[in-house]
């Protein structure tokens, strides 16, 4: 059961027409097409992702003739987790809107935005701090997987119980025309204990099992109905500003569940492979490469087969010859039989070359399907020398290509994630509240990252090409300062107090000036310095003579 918002004034009512249940079933028509292509692509790649639902559970799922798809899967939802939440760095950075901020603070000089700035990198430590404690990292990484399989997800970031997850076939959710989820229903099995006693008093007219399965826990706590299970149903729907929230449990809203949330703070966000306009539903990494998994499949399974078949030893023996089958099978190794070598035959299929184009086409599939998810086997070219710089640059645009799932991830994961979490330790006095209107998380990962890297790619080689073409004259006509703030910016790395400013520097030459003066001065000017050093050094000590004599 999810814990109700702080403000639990709204309505259950608005939450939908009839019962929870009822508009799940309604939506859940409309959810059908995808969760049998979901259910299509994970029998290719992980089958127990989005298992059939009348499947008993810890049922044996039937084995697949190739593990591409499923080392795939995992292989490209590890390095998804590693962007979405790598380790020990934010995923996100806190901006200030300089605009709003110069209106608020007209006279803000360096040293008042370098404060604003330790203090937010203070908060996004404390809050990368609190995601470090959680254990949210497993729970992206399981979600990861059915959104590269099954394109959709549901996350809760749960304030007591942490992440959860919610496969495609355990939810439904609406969206409007331009891809913003308006409503979405939860469905769980839980069990009859983890009902308010109260509750279940009301449903003790109830019929069927549930109501009988109520009737035994009330009157008897040693019958075994705590073994029940009853669907429960968390729906929250769109009003306004707002998120509505209630949970249903037989057709009835469980009592202190009922409350909403604000739009930028719902703990609860559905999110999508890859959006496409007019669906309610994401289309998943493993639809675009399905044509692919299934013929390696069916190429597998006959060359697996054939070559069984092939590998099948049969010895025939001519009925009408004089060698006797029963001397050629119990023969030992090297003795000698009287018989015909020509009466005695072995059984062979000839298929070795229809084998071997099967072979060859299973490689190229396999060649295909490894660059597609990003696998090292597949990023590197069958050559004898193969560089390491060559295979970085294509594994950079690869990574590259996956820009388009970054951007929407980004804006269905990890803003909601950020800023639910915010508005949780704000409410629990962990973080100080900021305002919303000049400070807001920005996602630093992903897409934002790739373009910081072709950024900081462009600028190194602009350098090196035009130092190796022009020689000195190039150099001086950059600007060290701005080339190394810049590409300080596209490795992401914060500059203050790294960098010597422009005073600085200015500081720092008039400095080195009057030194080189100085010394070209005394160069000049030593043997004379000396000369009268030493003669005023000699009265000095005659003067310091006299009185003693």
């Amino acid at each position: 059961m999810v814990s109700p918002s702080p403000n639990s004034s709204a309505s259950a009512a608005d939450a939908g027409r009839g019962t929870s249940k009822a508009r799940y079933d309604e939506l859940a028509v409309k959810r059908q097409p995808y969760l049998d292509r979901a259910r299509d692509c994970a029998s290719l790649t992980l089958p127990y992702l989005i298992p059939p639902d009348d499947m008993p559970e810890g049922q044996k799922l039937p084995s697949l003739f190739q593990s591409v798809g499923a080392n795939g899967v995992t292989n490209l939802a590890s390095k998804l987790l590693l962007t979405m939440l790598p380790p020990n760095e934010p995923c996100f950075r806190l901006r200030v809107n300089n605009m709003v901020l110069e209106k608020q603070q007209e006279q803000a000089d360096q040293e008042f935005k370098t404060e604003i700035d330790k203090v937010l990198s203070r908060v996004e430590q404390a809050i990368l701090a609190d995601i470090e404690s959680t254990s949210d990292r497993p729970v992206v990484n399981e979600g990861n997987m059915h959104l590269i399989v099954g394109g959709n997800i549901l996350y809760n970031n749960d304030k007591k119980s942490g992440l959860r997850m919610f496969p495609l076939s355990r939810f439904v959710v609406d969206r409007d025309a331009m891809g913003t989820a308006v409503e979405m229903i939860v469905r769980e099995n839980v069990s009859i204990n983890s009902m308010p006693e109260g509750f279940l008093k009301s449903l003790m007219e109830l019929e069927g099992p549930e109501g009988e399965a109520v009737r035994k826990k009330l009157t008897d706590e040693s019958s075994g109905a705590g073994d029940c299970e009853v669907e429960l149903y968390t729906h929250l729907k769109r009003s306004g500003n707002k998120w509505k929230i209630h949970q249903e449990c037989m057709g009835k809203v469980v009592p202190g569940t009922v409350g909403s949330y604000k739009l930028d703070e719902c703990p609860w966000f559905p999110v999508r492979m890859y959006s496409v306009a007019g669906e309610n539903y994401g289309r998943s990494f493993v639809e675009q490469q399905i044509g692919d998994l299934n013929s390696l499949e069916s190429l597998n399974q006959s060359l697996v087969e054939g070559s069984a078949v092939s590998a099948k030893m049969l010895f025939f023996v001519n009925p009408n010859g004089y060698t006797s089958s029963k001397a050629v099978a119990e023969a030992e190794n090297g003795a000698v039989i009287e018989g015909n070598a020509q009466d005695v035959t072995v059984l062979q299929l000839q298929k070795g070359a229809d084998l071997q184009v099967t072979a060859a086409k299973i490689q190229a599939l396999e060649q295909s399907l490894k660059t597609a998810f990003l696998m090292m086997d597949g990023i590197r070219r069958d050559a004898e020398r193969v560089t390491a710089e060559e295979i970085r640059i294509i594994a950079q645009e690869l990574e590259s290509g996956l820009g388009g799932v970054y951007t929407v991830i980004s804006q269905e994961f990890q803003l909601p994630y950020i800023r639910s979490r915010m508005a949780a330790m704000t409410r629990q006095g962990r973080i100080p509240e900021l305002p919303k209107d000049i400070v807001a998380p920005a996602i630093v990962t992903g897409f934002e990252a790739i373009g910081r890297g072709n950024d900081k790619t462009k600028l190194v080689e602009f350098l090196q090409f035009g130092a190796a073409t022009f020689g000195e004259s190039f150099l001086n006509l950059v600007k060290p300062v701005n080339a190394v703030t810049r590409l300080a910016a596209a490795m992401g790395i914060a500059t203050e107090g790294l960098i010597k400013t422009d005073d600085e520097l200015m500081q720092e030459q008039q400095r080195q000036s009057q030194e080189m003066q100085r010394q070209a001065m005394m160069e000049k000017l030593g043997p004379e310095v000396v000369r009268q050093g030493g003669g005023m050094l000699q009265a000095q000590q005659q003067a310091q003579q006299q009185p003693e004599a």
